[in-house]
């Protein structure tokens, strides 16, 4: 009876200091809100803003419903740098939301979170922005117009616009920069300009 109660006692003692030290384990993981180096992109954070724009893209219904803002994605560096669990934590539009996760679950490995020296897993929140007319006018700034279109094309481009299509010059000019923005490597014999016109917007 006695060695029954002394076995009894040894195995109540172990559950106790098993359930203690997952306790002070969860406490510890806890208590890690502030890490001693955070996880990193490799790179830095010049390569992670080239690598979110672009892989960025807007879809057109998101464009023609002139959504801009940002979507912030929540996810885990684990610690071998792989990303995990990305999640969104504040949305914008479901066609965007959708593609800041899927831009977070293509990322490469990143630099993982350390703390007294060791890799951790470590949770990371990430904004990302979608603002189709400003990168319109950052992708403007570095646009060249070919040689083709700046002589040859737009002559016959203007020429062919208002006399085989009866539009006037400043439809024309309207179409003439969406074809130059649209179809820049291309030349106009090359172009449905009967199928553009009705399908697109120059606007």
């Amino acid at each position: 009876m006695k060695r029954q109660l002394y076995i009894l006692i040894i195995l109540i003692i172990s559950i106790s200091v098993n359930a203690q030290n997952d306790t002070i384990k969860q406490i510890e993981e806890e208590l890690i809100l502030v890490v001693e180096q955070m996880p990193e992109y490799v790179g830095g954070f010049d390569e992670l803003m080239k690598y979110i724009k672009s892989n960025a893209i807007y879809t057109e219904k998101a464009i023609n419903e002139k959504i801009a803002g940002r979507v912030f994605v929540s996810f885990f560096v684990e610690v071998d740098g792989v990303i995990t669990e990305p999640s969104i934590l504040q949305g914008l539009h479901p066609d965007l939301d959708s593609i800041s996760l899927t831009i977070v679950k293509n990322m490469p490995k990143w630099i993982p979170a350390k703390q007294r020296g060791k890799p951790i897993k470590c949770r990371y929140n990430l904004p990302i922005e979608f603002n189709f007319y400003k990168n319109m006018i950052e992708n403007t700034q570095n646009f060249t117009i070919s040689k083709y279109w700046r002589k040859k094309g737009e002559k016959n481009f203007m020429k062919t616009c208002s006399r085989d299509f009866n539009k006037s010059a400043s439809e024309c000019n309207c179409w003439f920069d969406y074809l130059v923005w649209n179809y820049n490597k291309k030349k106009l014999e090359e172009l449905n300009l009967n199928e553009i016109f009705k399908t697109k917007n120059c606007n």
